[in-house]
């Protein structure tokens, strides 16, 4: 099979299995800004997109920006998933394959033609703000992970303390945070033209949009205090929930397209069958109909978001330390395993449980056995190294509210204890074989140096990693569960630590 180069004049070349796109890209505007482009944005609100415009229901486009600097080529050695983004794109006329496998084996393959545009604003700063400025511009949305936020977690304010924070306000014509960025592109609109804009967080932080408000906020009040009502006006924080598992590119991926359906495309993206995007009904601007491509519209995002932060994001967190000291390295053998699958299903799932409140229109005994369904997915080869990725930002989140809630509400609790424990043992970086753990976790260096002592000073392990809301009888119990298990897991073995606490 000869391949053919993903190009806007190559698509015509491009036959069935693959769809392309039938609309005419030329006649879209870019009046949606997307922060932080990568493979869960163009599995997902970028594909949403793609559904419209296939459908003759929407005729605007996405303007990428990113805000870390990225590699100019790919070395034979660079970290999985890095790619050269700008160049490729480029070269792509800003095509991209999306590559949708279910657990049954089925393969829909097509190339998607929302994107119209992209810059990195590390070396095109003023370029990238003027485009959020832009009176065209009238949705900026954003995935830069937890991480991206820089916000304290009990306040859902800025971290003032940050570094990085704090270098915004020292250097606000060069912003490197999103809430940075975000200010000074509001002040350059404020000038320029005062039109509303849309701003949706769709990251995996409780009340995202309240949060990103509040960050943005903190800067224009410290920077540009002159817009600050205006932006209370004119400009909206709608909070989403969204939901695809979606593992990172690798170069297999790349040949797998190429040899099976002939598509030269160097940052093609991979994702499960399941999709779903919970969005509230709060916009200061016209948006796409994205209730048409099946997106929820909603008064209350909240029910739905703890339900999918703490059952699936809380259980790829329980699953995957002790799936990776037992052993397995993919996703779906960790919930194969009896041991793993017992634990996550029967125990960690039934006690995040109680802790929710009634989510509209969702069954969650049905829901929690689908997500077994979908961690079960061989397909997209998800990996266990993925779910630990930035875990400093994500547990607290995930798994350490739920622990809160439940403490105080009386309710079990045993499971997330033990994946904390599970997870301190994870971060001394050695396996139960003594081999390297590879750790990608930037922000993890104080909470890494508090788990290598965790055994003698479990209490302050759990204080660094921001457990501080309970009561001293409380967190006395807990510190005296988790040195239980963590002193299980060092002297038996994870396996034996797992058949302890499912008493087998």
């Amino acid at each position: 099979m000869e391949s053919i180069k993903l190009t806007n004049e190559n698509l015509s070349k491009i036959s069935k299995p693959v769809s392309v796109p039938s609309y005419n890209r030329k006649d879209l505007s870019p009046s949606i800004v997307h922060i932080g482009l990568g493979n869960f944005h163009r599995a997902h609100q970028a594909m949403y997109l793609d559904q419209l415009l296939e459908a003759g229901l929407e005729k605007t486009g996405i303007f990428g920006i990113n805000l870390i600097p990225e590699p100019s080529s790919v070395k034979e050695k660079s970290p999985p998933g890095v790619f050269p983004v700008g160049r490729i794109l480029e070269e792509q006329d800003h095509l991209y394959t999306l590559i949708t496998k279910s657990a049954e084996g089925e393969e829909k393959i097509r190339v998607i033609g929302s994107l119209l545009g992209y810059l990195n604003a590390s070396s095109r700063g003023e370029e990238a703000l003027r485009r959020v400025a832009a009176d065209g511009t009238a949705l900026v949305t954003l995935t830069v992970t937890e991480k991206g936020y820089y916000y304290n977690r009990k306040t859902g304010e800025a971290d003032t303390g940050n570094p990085a924070v704090t270098g915004d306000l020292k250097t606000p014509e060069r912003p490197a945070t999103a809430a940075g960025f975000l200010a000074r592109a509001l002040y350059l609109r404020y000038r320029e033209s005062k039109s509303p804009l849309t701003i949706m967080s769709c990251d995996n932080i409780p009340s995202n949009g309240k949060v990103l408000k509040n960050c943005i906020l903190f800067f224009c009040g410290n920077l540009y205090p002159e817009i600050l009502s205006w932006v209370e006006d004119r400009v909206s924080f709608p909070c989403s929930m969204v939901d695809r598992i979606t593992p990172v590119t690798t170069r297999a991926l790349i040949a797998e397209l190429e040899t099976n359906y002939g598509i030269k495309d160097n940052w093609p993206v991979c994702g499960e069958d399941f999709r779903q995007w919970v969005l509230e009904d709060h916009f200061m601007t016209k948006v796409p109909p994205y209730g048409e491509a099946g997106v929820q519209i909603v008064k209350d995002v909240e029910p739905y978001e703890l339900m999918k932060m703490r059952l699936l994001n809380g259980a790829h967190c329980a699953m995957a330390c002790p799936s990776y000291l037992l052993g397995l390295r993919r996703v779906d053998e960790g919930i194969k395993n009896p041991l793993i699958r017992e634990f996550i299903r029967e125990h960690f799932m039934e006690e995040v449980t109680p802790t929710l409140s009634p989510v509209p229109g969702i069954d969650l005994e049905v829901y929690k056995d689908t997500l077994i369904s979908r961690f079960s997915n061989v397909n997209i080869g998800d990996t266990l190294l993925r779910l630990t990725q930035d875990g400093s930002s994500r547990i607290p989140n995930f798994i350490l509210k739920s622990l809160s809630d439940a403490i105080r509400a009386g309710l079990p609790h045993r499971s997330f204890i033990f994946a904390l424990a599970a997870w301190s043992r994870f971060l001394e970086k050695k396996d139960e074989q003594g081999l390297d753990i590879p750790m990608d976790d930037v922000n993890a260096g104080v909470i890494t140096e508090a788990a290598a002592k965790a055994g003698e000073d479990p209490g302050n392990f759990l204080h660094t990693l921001g457990l501080r809301d309970l009561g001293p009888e409380q967190f006395g119990k807990v510190i005296g569960e988790f040195k239980t298990q963590l002193d299980l897991i060092h002297g038996r073995g994870m396996k034996a630590a797992l058949e302890l606490f499912l008493k087998r």
